[in-house]
C-alpha cells in the first residue's frame, strides 16, 4: 500500500502563501508598533490652559500721586484797630460760610480809630509791591518760554538752511540753486517770525513805557505827601508817609527794569530784522560755489548765535521760576482783603469792626494770629481761610508718562479711605528736576507738574494729605482683547501663542490702549479665538493639548 502524501500542487500553494502569511504579520506587528508610540506621543503632548479671544473694553491709566490742596483760600485783615472780643476757631477747625469768626470791643471803637491813621493802605502798597514783583518774575518767565519757542523754531529754520546749504555745495548748479532759493525762503521765514516778535515786543515797551510814567506820577506824589508829612511833625502821618514812598519807589524802580528790558529786546529784534534783510538782499543769482560757502559760514554762525539765545532764554524760564520765593508765591496764590479795606471810609471800616468778621466760603482755618483779649492794628493780618469746597490734588508726572496726559482728562483720585472723580485741569511746560538715588549715587530725574480738581469735595476732605491718583489717560470700547498674561513681548515685536495643527506656535500681533489687566490688540487676532495663557516649559513647535479656562476675562 502506498503512503498518502501531499501533491506536488498543493506544496506549491503553500510556498506562495506562508511568505505572504509572514508579510503580513510583520506589516501587522510594524502597524501596532506604531500605533502605540503615536498614542504614547500623544499621551507625552503638554495640556495647556487657553482663553477665547472677546470684545470688551479697555482703559489706559497713569498712576501717580500727589498733594491735596485748596484751589481758593482767602487772608483775612483786622479793619480797624480794636481788642479782639472772640475769636471762635482755631488751626485745623472746619467752619461753613457766614460762620462769625472775629468780634471786635465795640467801646471806644470810634474814639481808637478817629484820630488813627489808616495803616491798611501802607500794608497793601507793601504786599502790592511784592506781588508786583513776583508778577514780573512770572512775566518774565512767560516771555521767555514765548522767547524759548520762537527761538526753536529759528534754530530748526536754521538747522535746515545749513543741511541745504551744505547739501548744495556738494550738488551741481541746479541743486545748487534750489538751496539758496530754499535758504533765501528760510531767510523770509525767519524775518516774518522775527516780525511777529517785534510787534509782540512793541506792544509790550508800550505798556512797560505806560507803568514806567505812572510809576514816576506815583513816586512825585508820595516824595510830597513825606515832605508835607515831615513838615507837620506828625510821626504818625511821616511813618505812614514813609512807607508809601518806600513801596513808591520799589514800584519805580520795578517799572523801570521792566520798561528797560523789554526796551532792550525790541531793539535786538530790530537789528536781528535789519542783518538777515540785508543778507536776504545781497544777491540770488549766483551759483558759484564762493557765494554758497559764504552762505553757508553766515548760517553756521548765526545758527550758533540763536541757539546761545535759546539756551539763554530756557534758563530766564527756568530761573525765573525757581526764584520766587515761598512767600511771594503764597501772595500771589492767596487772596486778601487788604485792597476791598483800602477802598473804604473810615466811617465803612468802623462799621465792618462793629459787625465782625464772618467766613466767606466753607473751609478750613490754615493759619491764625488772632488771641482772644489782644489788641490789633488797622491792616493787622488775622487768619487764613482755605476752602473745601474748591480743592485741587497737585501731582507729579514722570517724563515716561507726561506725554499721555492731556487737560480734561478725568481721574480717581484716592486719600483718607475716600475716592473721588476728578478732572485734569492744568499741565506745566516747565519740568522740574530733583534729586534723586540712593549709596551716595547722584542722581536726577525729571517730572512734569499737573493739577487734578476733585470734581465733588465734600466734608471728608483733608488738605495737605498724599493722595493716589488715577489718570486715565486712554480708553477704547467694543474692541478686541485679551489678558496682559498672555501678551509677550520679543526682540521682534509683541507676540502670544496659540495651537496650530496641534503644535504651540508663535503669533505676531499690535496692541493698541493697555490696561493693567488687558490689552487692546489692533491687529493679529479675530474675536472668538483661543490664545494660550502660559505655554509652561513647552517651546515653538511641541506638540501640545489644549483646555479652555473655566473662568472668562472681565476687560476693564
Amino acid at each position: 500500500m502506498k503512503k498518502k502524501g501531499m501533491s506536488k500542487s498543493t506544496k506549491k500553494v503553500l510556498k506562495i502563501v506562508i511568505p505572504i502569511l509572514i508579510v503580513v504579520v510583520v506589516i501587522g506587528a510594524i502597524i501596532t508598533k506604531n500605533a502605540a508610540s503615536a498614542g504614547e506621543a500623544m499621551a507625552q503632548a503638554m495640556a495647556v490652559e487657553t482663553t477665547k479671544v472677546e470684545k470688551g473694553d479697555v482703559t489706559e491709566t497713569v498712576e501717580t500721586s500727589g498733594t491735596v490742596v485748596s484751589g481758593q483760600q482767602k487772608t483775612f485783615f483786622s479793619p480797624v484797630n480794636a481788642t479782639v472780643k472772640t475769636a471762635s476757631f482755631q488751626v485745623g477747625d472746619m467752619v461753613n460760610a457766614g460762620d462769625k469768626l472775629v468780634e471786635f470791643n465795640l467801646d471806644d471803637l470810634e474814639q481808637q480809630n478817629q484820630k488813627a491813621e489808616l495803616t491798611v493802605k501802607a500794608n497793601s502798597l507793601g504786599y502790592q509791591d511784592s506781588v508786583n514783583k513776583s508778577a514780573q518774575a512770572a512775566q518774565t518767565q512767560a516771555d521767555a518760554k514765548s522767547k524759548a519757542a520762537t527761538l526753536q523754531q529759528q534754530v530748526e529754520a536754521k538747522k535746515q538752511e545749513v543741511a541745504n546749504l551744505t547739501a548744495a555745495i556738494a550738488g551741481d548748479a541746479q541743486a545748487q540753486a534750489a538751496a539758496l532759493q530754499q535758504a533765501n525762503d528760510s531767510v523770509n521765514n525767519q524775518i516774518a517770525a522775527l516780525q511777529q516778535q517785534q510787534e509782540d515786543t512793541t506792544a509790550l515797551v508800550a505798556q512797560a513805557q505806560a507803568a514806567y510814567s505812572a510809576a514816576q506820577v506815583a513816586q512825585q506824589n508820595a516824595q510830597v505827601n513825606f515832605e508835607a508829612a515831615t513838615a507837620s511833625g506828625n510821626a504818625a502821618d511821616v511813618a505812614s508817609a514813609s512807607e508809601t514812598l518806600k513801596a513808591a519807589n520799589a514800584a519805580l524802580s520795578t517799572a523801570k527794569n521792566n520798561y528797560d528790558t523789554n526796551k532792550a529786546q525790541l531793539d535786538n529784534i530790530t537789528a536781528q530784522i535789519t542783518a538777515l534783510q540785508s543778507d536776504n538782499s545781497a544777491g540770488t543769482g549766483a551759483n558759484e560755489n564762493t557765494q554758497l560757502q559764504q552762505k553757508l559760514t553766515t548760517a553756521q554762525s548765526e545758527l550758533a548765535d540763536l541757539q546761545s539765545q535759546l539756551e539763554s532764554q530756557k534758563a530766564i524760564a527756568e530761573a525765573d521760576s525757581a526764584t520766587l520765593s515761598k512767600e511771594a508765591k503764597a501772595q500771589m496764590q492767596t487772596n486778601n482783603n487788604l485792597a476791598e479795606l483800602e477802598q473804604k471810609s473810615l466811617a465803612e471800616l468802623i462799621q465792618e469792626g462793629r459787625n465782625g468778621i464772618s467766613a466767606e466760603f466753607n473751609g478750613v482755618i490754615s493759619d491764625n494770629q488772632v488771641v482772644e483779649g489782644a489788641t490789633v492794628s488797622q491792616g493787622m493780618q488775622l487768619f487764613t481761610l482755605q476752602s473745601i469746597d474748591d480743592v485741587n490734588v497737585n501731582v507729579s508726572l514722570s517724563k515716561n508718562v507726561y506725554e499721555k496726559v492731556k487737560e480734561g482728562q478725568k481721574a480717581t483720585i484716592t486719600f483718607a479711605g475716600q475716592t473721588y472723580e476728578g478732572t485734569v485741569t492744568k499741565i506745566s511746560r516747565i519740568a522740574t528736576t530733583g534729586a534723586t538715588g540712593g549709596n551716595n549715587q547722584a542722581a536726577t530725574s525729571t517730572a512734569i507738574t499737573a493739577t487734578v480738581h476733585i470734581d465733588n469735595p465734600d466734608s471728608n476732605i483733608f488738605l495737605g494729605v498724599e493722595a493716589k491718583v488715577s489718570i486715565h489717560a486712554a480708553e477704547a470700547k467694543d474692541v478686541v482683547i485679551l489678558p496682559t498674561e498672555a501678551v509677550n513681548i520679543g526682540k521682534d515685536g509683541s507676540f502670544c501663542w496659540v495651537c496650530e495643527d496641534g503644535v504651540l506656535t508663535k503669533r505676531s500681533i499690535e496692541t493698541g490702549v493697555t490696561s493693567d489687566d488687558c490689552a487692546e490688540i489692533t491687529k493679529g487676532l479675530k474675536e472668538g479665538e483661543e490664545v494660550i495663557t502660559d505655554p509652561g516649559d513647552n517651546e515653538e513647535g511641541d506638540p501640545i493639548t489644549t483646555t479652555t479656562a473655566g473662568t472668562e476675562t472681565e476687560a476693564k
